[in-house]
């Protein structure tokens, strides 16, 4: 019921904005161009918190950096979006129970239209921690399997932890909104990425272990099924609502 009223109340707020701000529609074009900064901090709904700076070094173009955090609540509705694409819920459940944190970064550029609307073509690089898992984890990402009462391969004596490193590439659309006689205005962004690669590294509580070579090829085989998953099924729609500021 919660989360029913924070989106209706999302909505509420976008359907509010043009009454609330006017576009830059009156903006006249044959003015001349003055490079401007801006800063911005916002959400990527479902993915994390964020905060960036643009650059816009021309009337068309202008390129930004920006990084994010992720953390509760998003870590559970981007799982839930994942599989939504077809995520096996295996590695989703693993990857939720274990969840411990996880930051992003991106670059972009943007093309700017005669109008308050825009384009974005962005890369973006995401690292998460999880852990700790047990063995009965990863053969259940493996082999697609629940292990989880299996005894010994369920043990805390011997676990390990995940870190993943994803690279996505993706394409943003977006609205402007400049607040009356403010500097601050408002963006609102559809966009819509795609995992492109990963890389997984485990490390366990069992250093003398981790060297084994059984081991070591059961972490390559992990590595090689979770890439594989989240490439196929990788794709990350959101919703992004950014409070922005124009230093220049």
């Amino acid at each position: 019921m919660k989360i029913r009223i924070g989106y209706l109340a999302l909505l509420l707020l976008l359907v509010g904005i043009p009454w609330l701000t006017y576009g830059q529609d009156s903006l006249k074009v044959t003015e001349p161009f003055r490079a401007r900064h801006m800063v911005f901090a916002g959400l990527q709904i479902p993915l994390n918190y964020t905060a960036g700076y643009q650059f816009q070094f021309s009337r068309r173009f202008s390129v930004q950096a920006q990084g994010g955090v992720i953390a509760a609540p998003f870590d559970q509705y981007t799982l839930k979006l994942l599989e939504g694409f077809g995520l096996d819920p295996n590695l989703s459940r693993v990857i939720d129970r274990s969840f411990r944190g996880g930051s992003s970064a991106s670059l972009g550029v943007t093309v700017h239209a005669n109008s308050p609307w825009y384009g974005t073509l962005y890369g973006q690089y995401i690292h998460f921690t999880a852990g700790p898992i047990t063995p009965a984890d990863g053969l259940g990402v493996y082999l697609n399997r629940d292990f989880s009462g299996f005894g010994l391969l369920d043990s805390s004596a011997f676990v390990f932890t995940l870190q993943s490193n994803l690279w996505i590439t993706g394409i943003r659309v977006g609205r402007s909104f400049q607040f009356r006689n403010s500097r601050f205005g408002l963006n609102t962004e559809l966009s819509l990425g795609k995992i492109v690669s990963t890389q997984n590294t485990f490390s366990s509580n069992r250093p003398g272990i981790d060297r084994l070579g059984v081991t070591r090829l059961l972490y390559g085989n992990l590595d090689e099924e979770i890439d594989t998953k989240l490439r196929q099924h990788g794709f990350l729609p959101t919703l992004n609502v950014l409070l922005t500021y124009r230093l220049h």
